[in-house]
């Protein structure tokens, strides 16, 4: 089953924070990994999250929770964590279990 790491990132220099994205991009492949999804949180539906401007929103996908652990702690990721961390941006990091493709029944069936 596929593992995803999602990060709600909120940028404060985005040069910066440019630099950690190109040094980072190409530890993920290494694990398996790809940018399943990125970009800005536009609007919140429901609940409340503080958003602003620059507000990111990145999810990468992996194989597997242990090639997703493996990525996050491995030495090469590692030593690129200080490029993102205060005052460049102020990030929060999950780990997520995926799930197995969803398949539906289609409308009327039972």
């Amino acid at each position: 089953m596929p593992a995803y790491i999602a990060f709600l990132i909120d940028i404060h220099d985005q040069a910066a924070f440019s630099d950690y994205a190109r040094a980072a991009a190409p530890t993920y492949p290494v694990y398996g990994g790809h940018v399943a999804l990125r970009g800005p949180i536009v609007d919140v539906l429901e609940g409340t999250l503080d958003v602003h401007d620059d507000t990111r929103l990145v999810m990468l996908q992996f194989p597997s929770l242990e090639q997703a652990r493996a990525w996050w702690e491995s030495e090469r990721y590692r030593s690129l964590v200080k490029l993102r961390q205060p005052p460049v941006a102020d990030s929060r990091a999950v780990l997520v279990n995926g799930i197995g493709p969803v398949t539906s029944s289609p409308a009327g069936s039972s």
